[in-house]
């Protein structure tokens, strides 16, 4: 065996050219410790025209306004941990109920603090924006969480002018329990919420309820918009960027169709 300092002269430099970025969106992605459905719902919509980079920051699963506030101490930390020295287009924050309860100007600014002047969404936001492009005002809101969640959703749609026609709550107390919500629960609570509503869109709520592959068969049953919390954030972070999200079989949100 060759020593070091013979090994240096053995050693062949070499030189080479640095290749541009890969030509697609880039998304940095922080996402909960709890959340077993986003990463499966937005590999089946990144195609080649994003990629997403992601992290997670702890979170005690118990689905309280304490415990999702207390997510907000790790989202700096879980942002600086994404593709060191990798620009990103648009950071995004996987959990509907946590920006609702620590807000989502907060959430946005710990997203991106250390991430240089780029936009910043989350599921709550994503929702909003989604639903004035669909053109609803009469929001029917399918919920998996307790009462405690639920109110100030309620509340800050309300406070956007939007019209909660009726809310139906599973009341599941754990986060990682949402993931586990069976399909006919989902459409058994649709027809009895929808059962003589005005509502002229479904918002089906949090990122880790599993219900992405059913959007279009829901709005063929019932004959309106179905928007989930990945659906709208996926459309919303390609909106951010200038871009439009192209997801054909995912909803009339994906499917760039506003009526």
């Amino acid at each position: 065996m060759m020593s070091f300092e013979a090994f240096t002269s053995f050693e062949q430099p070499l030189e080479h050219k640095q290749a541009p970025r890969i030509n697609r969106i880039h998304i940095g992605l922080v996402q909960l410790s709890t959340d077993h459905s986003l990463e499966m719902d937005w590999a089946k919509l990144l195609g080649t025209q994003a990629g997403v980079f992601s992290s997670r920051v702890y979170y005690s699963s118990e689905m309280t306004p304490e415990a999702l506030d207390k997510i907000a101490n790790g989202i700096v930390e879980a942002s600086d941990l994404i593709a060191t020295g990798l620009p990103m287009d648009v950071m995004a924050f996987g959990c509907t109920s946590a920006s609702i309860i620590i807000g989502e100007e907060k959430v946005a600014g710990l997203l991106t603090q250390n991430r240089g002047d780029i936009p910043a969404t989350n599921p709550w936001t994503a929702a909003k924006a989604s639903f004035k492009h669909l053109n609803a005002k009469k929001i029917a809101v399918f919920s998996p969480y307790p009462t405690s969640v639920n109110y100030p959703l309620y509340q800050q749609l309300t406070d956007a002018d939007f019209d909660v026609v009726t809310l139906g709550s599973l009341g599941i107390e754990r986060d990682t329990d949402i993931t586990l919500v069976a399909k006919e629960s989902m459409f058994e609570a649709l027809e009895q919420m929808l059962k003589d509503s005005d509502a002229e869109l479904v918002f089906m709520s949090c990122t880790n309820l599993r219900v992405l592959d059913y959007i279009e068969e829901i709005e063929a049953k019932f004959g309106i918009p179905v928007v989930c919390s990945n659906s709208a954030m996926f459309w919303h972070a390609m909106h951010l960027t200038g871009n439009v999200a192209m997801c054909p079989g995912y909803g009339k949100l994906l499917n760039n169709q506003t009526a």
